[in-house]
């Protein structure tokens, strides 16, 4: 499998996008820095049908300032932290690795979190972040949501193991899923 490396500082995470993604940053240093107070973490991202290579790996190291971690307690339950740290990871995954902007979150009913775009299509994308190991099942748990949306657009799947530091990332075809 092919491996290559990558590295992202996460403030400028929300440089690229027209959502807010500067929220998220707290989360994911909680997740991936834990209370150690650690400023830096490597990812393993797996991309699945993203570009012309069907699969591929990839290793992400991710860095953060010691001055913008969070100093107090994030006032929001364990599972919120984690979702909104997937969310994090996953705006920096679409951008690195599909180019994609996030621009909209999704309404609901829409089977997806956000609406993204690479600057001529909008797609769906489904984001998902969990402290289990249990990546496959729950990405193809993502896939059919995605791809029961009522748009019959294609999209994205990131999901996010911060237990084992895994990201699967993949491109759904509408078609190839729904009936």
């Amino acid at each position: 499998m092919e491996s290559a490396h990558d590295t992202y500082r996460l403030e400028a995470i929300d440089w690229t996008h027209q959502v807010g993604a500067a929220l998220f940053v707290p989360c994911m240093m909680r997740r991936l820095g834990g209370e150690t107070g650690a400023t830096e973490t490597t990812l393993t991202v797996e991309l699945r049908n993203i570009g012309d290579i069907s699969q591929k790996q990839r290793t992400l190291h991710l860095l953060w300032s010691p001055d913008s971690m969070p100093t107090s307690s994030l006032e929001v339950p364990e599972r919120v932290i984690t979702e909104w740290a997937a969310c994090g990871v996953a705006c920096v995954v679409v951008a690195l690795y599909a180019g994609l902007t996030i621009r909209a979150v999704a309404a609901d009913g829409d089977r997806f979190d956000y609406w993204v775009d690479d600057g001529a299509y909008e797609y769906g994308l489904e984001v998902s972040g969990t402290t289990g190991a249990a990546l496959n099942t729950r990405h193809r748990a993502k896939v059919r949501q995605l791809c029961d949306n009522p748009y019959s657009v294609d999209g994205y799947v990131v999901v996010v193991s911060f237990s084992t530091r895994h990201v699967i990332m993949s491109f759904n075809r509408y078609q190839e899923q729904s009936r």
